[in-house]
């Protein structure tokens, strides 16, 4: 017999966001009306003998450049402060016949272009593990919407790791899918379109494979969409990791790191080696160049989208997201066409890689969650905790991050799984069967007891 139902679960996500909110600053919109007549469907389908969807009740948050109809969609930005669509777009239609609940619109760095999510025009996001430190971004919102209880499980868009550098630095899990393999309409993540996407977060890597199962599949009305079919990943997750592959390239990647992470994501490691599977030191030539020489193409993408907002209304923009926009302003064809050589480069080294190991490890982000006032510089802040994330974009991998511990000043830690295109289901296996046998996602910020 069903005890705890959709509505107890809403109300709870709903209550946390009433305590918190006023602190966090995780959602710009909250949806409490709504995501209350969802809940009461959802339990008299339940009552009726439906109510088997794979997010059958469960409290969803949506990013705020990612349309629900009847509901403002801000992107973060005043040019679209008014803007109401009327119809959700595809992946939020996909999780509502799901079950889910949408219980708000998220907060994110304006127009998703930057990793601090400091917004000037709706107000800072923070992380609810200290709130004076950022949740990272662009979809921080997202991330800290999750970490503060506020919902089970988050839509976030992610081009450099807009998706996993939030799960990361707010102790979530979060998924960048293979591009191609979610569909963008209906979402306004435009920065570099053959690398943008949007992504699951959840509390755990259960919601996440969840999420994605409903989110994925081909859409003819996008031009990145891929058409491909996928294993069912949710049957597989307890089929364990023994003979599994694991690639960790420690040059690089394990450089430069704060205190704390290189130890945490090494533990993981050897906890695999437990687990059945080989862990194999990789060599991934030109790393500390490949991010320096691709960005070209990003900043020139960007600049072309938001040219005529860019000269024509200036001063509607945050200073920070005008001045990176601006980077692109200067790029010339000859650049651009040198950034996707370098790119073609970059992503050969990866398949090489792949092909020797089934899963490349690497810490998410070298750092945990920055405080804000150090954070004022968004452009280094920016590229600082992508340094890791943006490289495995450029190849369109799916990247699942997860928690694997905290610094000794009790801030998450995580560790990115990177996979094969559309072989997501192995990294569910990792983190399903890893999650299994560690608490780290179960762990709550003080905020919370505090609240209590």
């Amino acid at each position: 017999m069903k005890t705890h139902t959709a509505m107890d679960e809403v109300k709870r996500c709903l209550g946390n966001i009433e305590r918190f909110d006023d602190q966090v600053n995780a959602f710009i919109t909250v949806l409490s009306d709504t995501a209350l007549e969802e809940a009461q469907r959802a339990d008299e389908d339940y009552e009726r003998g439906g109510g088997q969807g794979l997010l059958a009740g469960v409290p969803i948050s949506v990013k705020d450049c990612i349309d629900v109809a009847g509901f403002r969609c801000t992107n973060g930005s005043l040019f679209f402060q008014d803007h109401v669509p009327e119809k959700d777009a595809l992946i939020v239609q996909r999780l509502r016949r799901a079950g889910a609940v949408i219980v708000g619109k998220t907060n994110l760095h304006e127009f998703a272009y930057g990793s601090t999510t400091q917004n000037p025009h709706y107000g800072p996001t923070r992380n609810p593990w200290d709130l004076t430190r950022i949740p990272s971004g662009s979809s921080g919102g997202a991330g800290a919407s999750l970490a503060a209880d506020m919902c089970v499980g988050a839509v976030g868009s992610d081009t450099g790791g807009s998706v996993r550098t939030p799960a990361a630095i707010n102790g979530v899990s979060g998924l960048r899918p293979s591009m191609g393999s979610i569909p963008m309409t209906g979402s306004f993540t435009r920065i570099c379109p053959a690398i943008d996407t949007v992504g699951p977060l959840g509390k755990s890597v259960d919601i996440v494979a969840r999420m994605f199962g409903v989110m994925a599949g081909y859409d003819d009305d996008d031009l990145y969409s891929v058409r491909h079919s996928w294993d069912d990943a949710l049957s597989q997750m307890t089929d364990g990791i023994a003979g599994l592959r694991i690639g960790v390239p420690r040059r690089f990647f394990f450089e430069d790191l704060a205190s704390g992470i290189a130890e945490a994501v090494e533990e993981a490691a050897t906890q695999m080696i437990e687990l059945g599977a080989v862990i194999t030191e990789i060599e991934l030539e030109g790393a500390d160049s490949a991010q320096q020489a691709v960005m070209p193409m990003v900043w020139a993408d960007a600049y072309e989208y938001h040219r005529e907002r860019a000269e024509g209304n200036p001063e509607l923009f945050g200073q920070d997201v005008l001045d990176r926009i601006l980077l692109g302003q200067d790029v010339s064809g000859r650049d651009y066409a040198a950034a996707l050589r370098a790119r073609e480069r970059w992503n050969r080294v990866i398949d090489r890689a792949l092909q020797e190991v089934d899963v490349i490890l690497t810490p998410t982000t070298p750092r945990a969650a920055p405080l804000i006032e150090s954070s004022t510089d968004m452009l280094a802040t920016t590229h600082h905790l992508t340094r890791f994330t943006y490289l495995f974009s450029w190849a369109g991998l799916p990247g699942l991050s997860i928690p694997c511990g905290f610094t000794a000043d009790g801030l998450p830690i995580g560790m990115l799984l990177n996979g094969r295109p559309y072989e997501e289901g192995a990294l569910f296996r990792i983190g399903s069967i890893y999650q299994a046998g560690t608490d780290w996602h179960q762990r709550r910020p003080p905020l919370l007891s505090e609240g209590a």
